[in-house]
């Protein structure tokens, strides 16, 4: 197999398969099409291609069977599983079941789909290089090594794959700059950090913290990035505005993570600002401590009481919000592992020193050297910063 970005379709659609292949090839991507589950294996069989995209709600042999078998006869080619609407719980399983990736259909944004598979793609050459590297120690290593050295290899990639889903560091669009870091406590962070468009007029951020370390919190990280993406896409695709509105998104995202039977809560700060105005809507899940705005001489705590989510599954109203990000401002959002760090002090001490290093920071990494973040240490918990500035006018 010479070449190395071969997509498999599996769809009973030719519609589907056909938006498919125009994204994909227009990506770089060339693309093989089968139309139901027989023949997308019997195409696997004949020469595996470097990824599948797979139907999940096909006639006769549907994608979760597929699935099982791909998992079964080919380890090593990462399938994305297709959903349409109302098949996340489907999505869940099927990730648990050995899929790599999701993608929703009808496809509302081509760099989405080509990314997401861009993402697989670099997870199985990480994967490929740690089996060779596990397989050149078998030999010089009792069992017991290799296994260790096995499991250390696929935290690596889990690791790899976790801070790929995080957002390009340095993002700038409509007069906001945003910056982020994310230290984990251990290999796999129980945090994570995200801000993105929403249309020509908004853009949304958060912040999250799951309960806990490794890499179940970690996979709820990526269960809860996926979630935000699908409501992302169907603001796009479905002029469906929750994701606009921060009470209104909390309260969907508790219940979609409730009905998963996850066993982790996750605290949460979600915000849209409007890209001209500068004006801030947000909502908190259980986030502490409050995330930190600066205006000029102005300081002030985004404070704003709500409970975590999937803690009950009816969590009631998430409160919102409002302030405004004026041009020149600044704001900080970061997860509670921040508080601690350095020397123990009152939650309220940390809360006032954070805010007079946010109104002398610069950039992100003034904030960082500021807590100590900036040269190696071993960390008692999680820490995820998010940092907002605003252009003079």
């Amino acid at each position: 197999m010479t070449d190395e970005r071969t997509v498999l379709v599996i769809d009973d659609d030719e519609q589907v398969r056909r938006a498919f292949r125009r994204v994909l090839e227009s990506g770089g991507f060339q693309v093989r099409e089968a139309e139901d589950g027989v023949s997308g294996l019997a195409a696997v069989r004949q020469a595996a291609p470097n990824a599948v995209l797979l139907d999940l709600r096909m006639p006769g042999m549907d994608g979760l069977e597929v699935l099982s078998e791909l998992v079964a006869s080919a380890p090593d080619v990462p399938v994305l599983v297709v959903s349409g609407e109302g098949t996340v719980t489907d999505v869940v399983g099927a990730l648990r079941g050995g899929a790599w990736d999701f993608v929703t259909k009808p496809v509302s944004d081509r760099a989405l789909l080509t990314s997401a598979v861009e993402r697989v793609l670099e997870k199985a050459r990480l994967l490929k290089e740690n089996r060779a590297f596990s397989e050149s120690l078998k030999a010089a290593n009792l069992r017991l090594t290799s296994a260790l050295d096995d499991l250390r290899a696929d935290e690596q990639a889990a690791r790899q794959l976790q801070f790929h889903l995080l957002p390009e560091d340095g993002l700038r669009f409509g007069g906001l700059t945003w910056s982020r870091r994310m230290f984990p406590a251990r290999y796999l962070s129980g945090d994570f950090v995200d801000y993105f468009p929403l249309g020509e007029q908004y853009a949304g951020f958060y912040v999250a913290d799951v309960a806990g370390h490794g890499a179940a919190s970690a996979f709820v990280t990526a269960i809860l990035t996926m979630l935000v993406q699908k409501h992302r896409e169907h603001l796009t695709s479905r002029g469906d505005e929750t994701i606009l509105h921060p009470g209104s998104f909390l309260a969907r995202l508790n219940a979609e993570l409730s009905s998963h039977g996850l066993e982790r809560h996750v605290t949460m700060f979600y915000g849209v600002i409007d890209r001209g105005s500068g004006r801030l809507v947000f909502s908190n899940a259980g986030a502490f401590p409050y995330p930190v705005l600066v205006n000029g001489s102005s300081r002030s705590e985004l404070e704003c009481v709500g409970r975590p989510l999937n803690l009950l599954a009816k969590a009631g109203r998430f409160a919102q919000g409002e302030a405004v990000l004026e041009p020149g401002g600044k704001l900080l959002i970061a997860s509670d592992g921040v508080l601690e760090l350095g020397a123990p002090a009152s939650h309220e001490q940390k809360r006032a020193e954070l805010a007079e290093i946010v109104a002398s920071a610069e950039h992100i990494d003034h904030v960082l050297a500021a807590l100590g973040l900036d040269r190696p240490s071993e960390l008692d918990d999680d820490v995820a910063i998010l940092f907002l500035r605003r252009e003079e006018s």
